[in-house]
């Protein structure tokens, strides 16, 4: 038998700029595509480096979540994906830690790479327990 998977809109997350559903519901789970640092009124990056764009990931998750009723404590997994990776994480770390300050953390995996869509510098992907 094969899970129901049920495709979620949202009115709050940038316009994918490729062919893919941001959000799946599957299971007792939704998965979050890969998010970029992207404005979500402009759909263009942030401006400034890696901090800044796991930050704007962090708080269009956070948007995401509050519409669809979700905790970050519900957060199962998170990738993280980093342009060189030495330089880069550091950053991503930095807005990954003051976002979970009081929230227990989920599980994670941090992934060097050698480039990302639309020149990002930071990707993360989010598996919701519902």
């Amino acid at each position: 038998m094969t899970p129901n998977r049920q495709i979620v809109t949202s009115q709050v997350l940038p316009a994918p700029k490729f062919r893919y559903s941001p959000v799946v519901r599957c299971g007792g789970f939704a998965f979050v595509s890969g998010m970029l640092g992207l404005d979500r009124d402009t759909g263009s990056l942030v401006e400034g480096g890696a901090f800044e764009q796991a930050a704007r990931i962090l708080l269009n998750f956070k948007a995401l979540a509050a519409e669809q009723g979700w905790s970050l404590a519900q957060i199962a997994m998170a990738r993280i994906y980093c342009v060189d990776f030495e330089t880069h994480f550091p950053q991503a770390n930095r807005a990954w830690e003051a976002v979970f300050a009081d929230v227990p953390p989920p599980a994670r995996t941090s992934i060097g790479v050698a480039g990302l869509p639309l020149g990002g510098l930071v990707e993360i992907e989010f598996q919701v327990a519902l």
